[in-house]
């Protein structure tokens, strides 16, 4: 048995089959995550505008008789609930992204497809993990077993790497001019 192995959770990578490893930092996608957050926003209100002007043309929110003595409670509601919605969803999926810390991350690249990403909240574990690989590797003297437990990190909430635009090929979701 090997004592040259990385094991990230319950996945082995053999030191061997490693051909890079790098770090890099993950940011939250915070423009993505408000340019979302006001489109929706933007849908509620304009649908709140639409039910307030489909009502007032009807003449339903106008009757004083079946809403109170000022008339207003009709269109209240309508604004309450675009007013809940609207900071429901931004409660529920905006500010999560906004409070994702930046995580430190070491990615580990084999020989073949498979590849590990591991983060940290801070930069100093993923440089010693990627120093104490790094050295394993230089001298295959030394017997290295390093564990790392699995962590779950959502990555559609982060910007990870580089934007590339990409040309042509299937089910590519590149720019194109």
């Amino acid at each position: 048995m090997t004592k040259r192995i990385l094991w990230v959770g319950n996945a082995a990578y053999p030191l061997a089959t490693i051909a890079r490893v790098s770090t890099t930092v993950i940011v939250a996608n915070r423009p993505a995550a408000v340019m979302r957050f006001l489109k929706v926003a933007g849908s509620i209100v304009l649908a709140a505008l639409g039910l307030l002007a489909i009502a007032n043309a009807s003449g339903s929110l106008g009757s004083s008789s079946s809403y109170g003595n000022d008339g207003s409670s009709g269109s209240g509601w309508i604004i309450a609930v675009a007013t809940l919605l609207v900071v429901a969803y931004f409660v529920a999926d905006t500010l999560p992204v906004l409070v994702q810390p930046r995580l430190h991350a070491l990615t580990v690249d084999t020989a073949g497809p498979p590849t590990a990403l591991l983060a940290w909240p801070t930069a100093e574990s993923a440089f010693e993990l990627q120093a104490a690989i790094t050295q394993a590797i230089e001298n295959p003297q030394i017997e290295f077993q390093q564990f790392v437990s699995s962590v779950v990190v959502d990555l559609r909430r982060y910007h990870f790497g580089d934007s590339v635009n990409i040309y042509g090929g299937q089910g590519n979701t590149g720019v194109s001019k």
